[in-house]
């Protein structure tokens, strides 16, 4: 289900930037590979309330691809599941919720759609954070730390630990 993506148009070039070497001395990128991107950029995007549509326009550099493997899959698929519980406006219904996120083998277009819309807002906040307007290592090396804090303090603030346990009742 979510074992492959492609990255158009401006995506697809944020990708390539986000894992191209930032430190020629010491060979350093901030991903090693398009699926690390693919596992997290989902999160990101729904930490920050950000949601993309598909860019095809042809001003951006290619395309790239994310293939997961079988055990990587799982990692999308726990991702997926938890923004489908998560999103609380998306789906007010927490019976609603738990079925788009468990329901992997029916109609989950419109669960995918969202989680798809995730990942390219994700993708567009990590290189707004990170690579956006930066060109030495130490700029790129006080970015990630900044973000990470950032991360830190919007995840502490956006999950509702008593709404997830209402879940569980």
């Amino acid at each position: 289900m979510l074992k492959t993506y492609h990255f158009r148009g401006k995506h697809g070039s944020r990708i390539s930037q986000l894992t191209s070497i930032f430190d020629s001395a010491s060979q350093s990128k901030m991903f090693e590979r398009i699926l690390d991107i693919h596992s997290i950029a989902p999160l990101v995007g729904y930490l920050y309330g950000r949601r993309e549509e598909i860019d095809n326009d042809d001003d951006f550099e290619g395309e790239r691809q994310s293939r997961a493997t079988d055990s990587e899959e799982e990692t999308l698929i726990f991702s997926y599941r938890l923004i489908m519980l998560l999103d609380f406006e998306y789906e007010p219904d927490p019976q609603k919720r738990i079925e788009n996120a468990f329901n992997l083998s029916g109609d989950t277009s419109e669960g995918r759609k969202l989680f798809n819309q995730y990942l390219r807002g994700g993708i567009d906040v990590l290189y707004e954070k990170l690579i956006e307007g930066k060109s030495d290592p130490d700029s790129y090396v006080e970015r990630l730390c900044d973000f990470l804090k950032d991360l830190q303090d919007r995840y502490n603030h956006k999950v509702n630990v008593e709404k997830l346990l209402e879940l569980c009742d």
